[in-house]
């Protein structure tokens, strides 16, 4: 008896049909956004929650490097040693998080998604310590969540 391999013209309809439905999907991913805007939050919470000590400073989640406060900054705000970097108020971590936020930027259209804060002193914060990258484990998480809806 030897090895057959049939094809049958229903299986390969059905393989038609979902590659369709991929096409479908990875030309509009607004329906995506929602998780991935979690995934991005996710990240950066976890960046904030493990910030490095203001005195030291450090590596943060991702492989960025925070360095830690002056120590003249220190003496002239006190009450900022023993803390974390980055988490004195939470105002730049609750714009990037927090649901309904007025600061939290977030849009998603079919084909772009953009998620941020417009928090003015953000743009001056990132600069010396970047707290809102990619990075090799965040580009994982994405891309797997985005295979698993591609696939429908």
């Amino acid at each position: 008896m030897g090895l057959t391999l049939e094809i049958d013209a229903r299986d390969i309809q059905k393989a038609s049909d979902r590659l369709r439905g991929i096409a479908l999907r990875a030309s509009d991913i607004t329906n995506a956004g929602e998780g991935i805007r979690l995934i991005l939050q996710a990240d950066v919470d976890y960046r904030f929650l493990h910030a490095p000590a203001t005195e030291t400073g450090g590596e943060v989640y991702g492989g960025e490097r925070w360095e830690a406060l002056s120590e003249a900054y220190l003496v002239a705000r006190p009450e900022r040693l023993g803390g974390q970097i980055l988490r004195d108020t939470g105002e730049l971590q609750q714009s990037l998080t927090a649901s309904g936020s007025p600061n939290q930027v977030f849009s998603v259209t079919n084909t772009d998604l953009i998620f941020g804060t417009a928090l003015p002193k953000a743009v001056g914060l990132q600069k010396k310590r970047p707290f809102l990258f990619w990075h090799p484990l965040l580009i994982e998480k994405v891309a797997e969540y985005l295979a698993n809806y591609l696939g429908g």
